[in-house]
């Protein structure tokens, strides 16, 4: 599938389905350091979400993406004016099918976000640095594999929202027996799973 290649991100170089990964800054910044400190393999990008919409005559896009304030949520691709992010495009699939994506994603809106994920993660976690250092006396790079087992599907992390939605249409974003979370879709995109369109700075206020 030959990717549309953009030059800059107002154009409408992105399809409904799109993926988007998107660096924090601010505050957030510190979260994601914490996250590459414990997650292998490391991201920068903590946040996704889908494309839904181009708007033509506001050169903007609609995104739909789940978030601490609120859960699932419809919002714009604009409000991360001057963050980094990149944009990608599930492998095979046609715009139709993108379309099929967002149509379901409809289907996931009011949902809560996530937040029981973090509270089950945090003692695995907790429990597999504890279990490394007594045999081998360092701690170890966590994988999305070893936290498959404490997700939990009482509300959507943003990562969980992107994973979930093609799933409830048979179509696997990330590698069996990952978790959904940012260090899995390096590893999806890494597999091919995921073909990049366009890396990009947002515009500036």
């Amino acid at each position: 599938m030959k990717i549309k290649q953009s030059k800059c991100w107002f154009g409408d170089s992105y399809l409904p389905g799109d993926i988007v990964g998107l660096e924090p800054n601010g505050w957030s910044i510190l979260e994601a350091r914490a996250s590459q400190a414990v997650f292998t393999p490391h991201t920068p990008r903590l946040h996704w979400f889908f494309i839904a919409k181009y708007l033509p005559g506001e050169k903007d896009y609609v995104i739909i993406e789940s978030i601490p304030d609120g859960g699932v949520r419809i919002g714009r691709l604009s409000w991360y004016d001057g963050q980094k992010y990149q944009v990608f495009r599930i492998a095979g699939i046609d715009p139709a099918t993108g379309q099929r994506i967002i149509d379901e994603a409809s289907l996931f809106g009011r949902r809560q976000y996530g937040y029981l994920s973090i509270i089950k993660m945090l003692p695995a976690i907790i429990a597999i640095e504890w279990a490394n250092w007594k045999i081998h006396r360092r701690l170890r790079s966590v994988t999305a594999r070893d936290m498959y087992i404490h997700m939990s599907d009482k509300g959507l992390l943003c990562t969980q929202l992107v994973f979930d939605v093609p799933k409830a249409l048979g179509i696997d974003i990330l590698l069996p027996g990952d978790a959904p979370l940012p260090c899995a879709f390096i590893s999806a995109i890494d597999a091919g799973l995921l073909k990049e369109v366009t890396q990009q700075t947002g515009r500036q206020r």
